[in-house]
């Protein structure tokens, strides 16, 4: 009896671990930005895209009434590792959208201030074709693409957050943001990379 009583204390224990962490991973919007600053993550070497850190992924989904479920964009900022060239110190917001129905041509995102960056492809696959909800004949698609963004453009946006809308040019797609609290936690953990390549 006493170890069932331990055993059932620990699974309760397991799960509640468990429900605080997906609450940290949901609640990352609403996260500190020490905490934002403390959870960017380093490579020990940078990968094909010449990147070394990367921030927390942020999330939008929109759910698809009488078709598959969700339409689901996942973002983060992330960068290289020199971070010597403090003014021309280029982030990359990297990508990925998941969607339904006809093939979107993501080609420009558009800001609060009617100006454009423009978005550079570099993967584009078909999930899945099939009919859903017996009604309609589509397929899954998932683009990986990334923007640019200076340095400037996020200390702009420190206090305001940052606000984009995904567009072909001719049709807007989805709206993601960078809260800021987020953007000032990647520009704390940056200080602190600059501290250590100077000492």
């Amino acid at each position: 009896m006493k170890h069932i009583v331990i055993r059932n204390g620990c699974n309760i224990a397991f799960l509640i671990m468990i429900i605080q962490f997906m609450g940290c991973v949901e609640n990352i919007r609403e996260a500190s930005s020490d905490t934002i600053a403390a959870s960017i993550k380093q490579v020990p070497r940078s990968d094909k895209q010449h990147l070394a850190w990367f921030a927390p992924e942020l999330q939008v989904s929109n759910y698809r009434t009488l078709f598959y479920g969700y339409d689901t964009v996942e973002y983060r900022l992330a960068g290289s590792g020199d971070t010597k060239n403090r003014m021309n110190h280029v982030f990359r917001l990297l990508i990925e959208a998941q969607y339904g129905g006809n093939v979107r041509h993501y080609a420009f995102a558009k800001l609060s201030d009617k100006s454009t960056l423009e978005i550079n492809h570099y993967q584009h696959d078909t999930e899945e074709c099939k009919i859903y909800n017996s009604l309609i004949s589509s397929c899954l698609y998932r683009d990986r693409f990334n923007l640019n963004l200076s340095r400037s453009d996020l200390e702009n946006a420190s206090n305001t957050g940052l606000q984009l809308f995904l567009t072909s040019g001719e049709q807007n797609y989805e709206q993601i943001d960078l809260p800021p609290n987020y953007i000032q936690g990647v520009l704390k953990a940056i200080e602190v990379l600059e501290s250590k390549q100077v000492h």
